[in-house]
């Protein structure tokens, strides 16, 4: 039941975030956000939009939608999540993210079950590209 909780508010997030950011009197398109690094966040309909939802549903209830990081409770315990943007995540390579996605590590849970190799690899570009900056 748990799952299907969190799963549950992770899309009420995300749709919640879409909405509060939509202008239903805008006419013109305004130009893709930017995130700290500089570069475009995914927009909806690039390469990387299912990639984007795929990391709502799964990994921004504990790093954030932004990757930030903080603490998260999971299971009734507090834990500390790394920021994505860091330092230290920067400097794993890509097999490294693939893997700790995959296989968990720490608290983090094991992905292998829950997504496809091509959906844990998509993340991975999403990561690099929307919150790294790479």
């Amino acid at each position: 039941m748990k799952p299907i909780a969190i799963g549950f508010g992770c899309t009420l997030l995300a749709l919640t975030f879409l909405a509060c950011n939509t202008d239903p009197n805008s006419v013109a398109k305004s130009p893709a956000p930017t995130n700290s690094a500089g570069t475009s966040a995914a927009a909806p309909n690039s390469e990387l939009a299912a990639a984007r939802v795929m990391f709502e549903k799964n990994c921004a209830g504990c790093h954030g939608g932004t990757a930030e990081g903080g603490t998260a409770k999971v299971n009734n315990k507090q834990i500390k999540v790394p920021s994505l943007k860091s330092e230290r995540a920067m400097k794993h390579d890509d097999q490294r993210l693939t893997e700790t996605i995959t296989d968990g590590e720490e608290e983090m849970p094991a992905f292998k079950d829950k997504l496809k190799t091509q959906e844990i690899a998509d993340l991975v570009k999403l990561i690099r590209k929307e919150f790294q900056g790479k």
